[in-house]
């Protein structure tokens, strides 16, 4: 067991956070504030980020007293590395409108995002408040209340999102992960495997169930686990070190 736990220490896992919120449509804004909301979500789907500034920006100018606009410019900038710019336009937004869902969602992601988990929660609990049935919502506030490591909360609310969503991958990895930390890793693999299901391509489901085969002594499969994680995304790097680790450990160079 004390061999398991060290080696647990040294593999890495993760959960799956749902991202931010961004408004199609701006009440109370004016016809051209609403022109360039349209340009900017053309440019958003595009990918085009510098362009989906410029545009939230000129909205702005024209409606500076929207929610859902400042909502917007806060969101994408917090997304871009301007924390605190972020903060201030989220948190405006919450005071203009306190039924703005998602800038109180936006604050609770973007403090998750910064390991901040206890401002994540109260602003998380917050978005409850004004969507209590909002899966992503509460995907997040699990999140928020498993890294406090109040681990049964953290499963009340992804279980509810799975409840709410059956499609929603994120939620049933996310209860995956609770239980891998709990060291329940049957229950952890019965989890991460729903999520694969949902999304066979989930590379953070793939590289977690690896990690759970390998502390129940199943290296072949792990490594398995880590090479399809490796497939499906090249660029993310927690499956080469676990790989790594594995490799190195059981001397299988």
């Amino acid at each position: 067991m004390a061999q398991r736990a060290e080696e647990k220490k040294q593999l890495m896992t993760t959960t799956l956070t749902t991202p931010y919120i961004y408004y199609n449509k701006a009440q109370k804004a004016s016809k051209k504030a609403e022109e360039f909301l349209e340009s900017a979500n053309r440019f958003f789907e595009q990918h085009d980020i510098e362009k989906t500034t410029e545009a939230y920006k000129k909205a702005l100018e024209e409606s500076p007293e929207s929610a859902e606009l400042l909502n917007n410019m806060g969101a994408i900038l917090s997304a871009q590395g301007a924390v605190q710019e972020g903060i201030n336009f989220l948190k405006k937004a919450s005071e203009i409108n306190p039924q703005c869902t998602g800038a109180f969602y936006n604050l609770g992601t973007l403090f998750l995002a910064h390991n901040l988990h206890a401002q994540a929660k109260e602003y998380l609990e917050k978005a409850t408040v004004t969507n209590p049935t909002s899966a992503p919502i509460l995907n997040n506030l699990g999140i928020a209340h498993m890294h406090l490591g109040e681990f049964d909360k953290a499963h009340e609310y992804f279980l509810k999102a799975t409840e709410l969503d059956k499609t929603f991958d994120y939620a049933f990895h996310n209860l995956g992960s609770v239980s891998y930390d709990r060291g329940q890793l049957e229950e952890a693999m019965h989890y991460f495997h729903k999520a694969l299901e949902l999304n066979a391509q989930n590379f953070a489901s793939l590289n977690d169930l690896g990690c759970a085969l390998y502390l129940e002594g199943k290296t072949k499969d792990a490594i398995a686990f880590f090479k399809k994680a490796i497939a499906s995304n090249s660029l993310y790097r927690l499956p080469y070190h676990n790989l790594g680790y594995i490799v190195y450990k059981n001397e299988l160079v």
